[in-house]
């Protein structure tokens, strides 16, 4: 991940500056739409000053590098799916039906683990959860040969089982980085793991091809998985969670009514549903669209998916640098994220609106390769808005608030490549497949976005002791 990220996080020490409402404003201040009990709190620190992240920019950096090289992992094992379906499909003799139900399969287990691996990163913190996810997740990958010789049920389960151990570790690495990384570094660090994730991308497009011609699709998961475990050794030795970070104590109750009643907290929910919607069609589906509609071979296919994903990266460190240099320099948060969702919205719509348009297209086009670069790159502005609220709202309980949102998320994945598979089997209509459901998703996505969110943080402790 070395070259991927290309930042440097300069990280300032943070200072305590909020001041408790009165008693009265908070009396006027728990009505909210005239029937819900308001959530947003104008000042109370989440933490105290003294649990604070410390100015240790070398160890903090650290942590958040480690941190983005288990995302680069993750996302391999996501990606190679999307390039193995190709021989694996010819080979086994399924279908579109078929695979959308495979390419799907690793999202059920993603979306059944996300809130037991909030809780289990609010009560234990990042670094063990972190280390199981990944060791498992990259046990399965290593399974999968096997599972798939035995039969397509058996290597369905496989993935899901992937999907579980991946499923823990959003909310383990989301809270690693609130609780290392202060709010006026934030959109860097979070932007830093968006471009881990995306490097991933690129590292399973380009080498999963080159490792299935040469030695075929069942070493690209042996590889894989290794990888997983090679990372597990360097974690087990380096990776910590920072002294005096908040965890909840097992005899603390989690204030699961005042979390789940936050206007907010919907907010960045249904922006993440509508926005991962499109964002896991693209992933998984390019490569199969570049080879059925525009006649591309496997390498090919995958050396052309690359093309967006490394504008992605560029794209995600550019505005989360920029996201917070506008923070820095007055404008207020919730403004910034609203901003750059709108961004990570709008753009990706009207590049899928113009590629729905170009009806059937000649093999080897052009156009639609560039509209796909534009509207999947510009996609990685959501780095610096919905992806960074979960942070915002609480670094005490980030790790849930962003396992209830990846829930969502994840459950999109499911529906958008299970639905994808059906229409294309259907249809054969890459428009009504992926693109027009994709663009109506996203409009939903912001205008709810833009209503609910906030960035103001919410002390949810303090709610449910009322």
């Amino acid at each position: 991940m070395e070259g991927a990220f290309g930042l440097s996080l300069t990280i300032a020490a943070c200072h305590a500056r909020r001041q408790c409402r009165s008693k009265a404003s908070h009396r006027f201040r728990r009505v909210w739409a005239a029937t819900a009990v308001e959530t947003r709190v104008e000042s109370p620190p989440v933490e105290a000053a003294q649990n604070e992240p410390p100015n240790e920019p070398s160890e903090r950096n650290l942590i958040v590098l480690l941190v983005a090289a288990a995302y680069v992992i993750w996302q391999m094992d996501k990606v190679n799916m999307s390039v193995a379906i190709l021989p694996m499909a010819e080979q086994m003799g399924w279908d579109s039906a078929d695979e959308g139900v495979i390419q799907s399969s690793i999202f059920w287990g993603y979306a059944a683990t996300q809130i037991i691996g909030g809780f289990l990163a609010t009560r234990y913190g990042g670094k063990r959860v972190l280390l199981f996810a990944v060791t498992l997740w990259s046990c399965a990958t290593m399974l999968a040969p096997v599972a798939a010789s035995m039969s397509t049920q058996v290597f369905i389960a496989s993935r899901v089982l992937v999907g579980i151990g991946e499923g823990l570790a959003p909310a383990a690495g989301l809270r690693m980085v609130a609780t290392w990384v202060p709010e006026s570094e934030r959109s860097r660090a979070v932007s830093t793991l968006g471009s881990g994730k995306t490097s991933g991308s690129i590292a399973g497009l380009l080498l999963a091809p080159v490792v299935i011609n040469s030695l075929g699709w069942q070493a690209m998961f042996y590889s894989f998985g290794f990888l997983g475990l090679l990372w597990a050794g360097v974690w087990l030795l380096k990776g910590k969670d920072r002294e005096g970070s908040s965890t909840v104590a097992s005899e603390e109750a989690i204030p699961w009514l005042s979390i789940l009643r936050t206007p907010q907290l919907w907010g960045v929910v249904v922006a993440h549903f509508c926005h991962d919607w499109g964002g896991y069609a693209l992933l998984t589906w390019t490569p199969t669209y570049l080879n059925q509609a525009l006649g591309y071979n496997l390498e090919g296919s995958s050396e052309i998916t690359v093309i967006p994903s490394v504008c992605a990266v560029a794209v995600a460190a550019g505005s989360g640098i920029l996201a917070d240099s506008l923070h820095g320099n007055g404008m207020d948060l919730t403004s910034v994220r609203k901003l750059f969702q709108s961004i990570g919205f709008f753009i990706p719509c009207l590049m899928l609106g113009l590629l729905a348009t170009t009806g059937n297209v000649e093999p080897g086009s052009l156009m639609p390769i560039v509209l796909l670069t534009f509207g999947i790159a510009s996609g990685a502005c959501s780095y610096a808005g919905l992806y960074s609220s979960h942070a915002d709202l609480s670094a005490k309980y980030s790790a849930l608030v962003n396992a209830i949102s990846t829930t969502f998320g994840a459950l999109a994945g499911v529906c958008s490549n299970a639905y994808a598979g059906y229409m294309l089997k259907a249809t054969g209509s890459w428009s009504q497949a992926i693109f027009l459901p994709s663009i109506a998703l996203y409009v939903v996505g912001w205008a709810v976005y833009i209503s609910l969110y906030d960035a103001t943080p919410v002390d949810w402790d303090a709610q449910d002791e009322k």
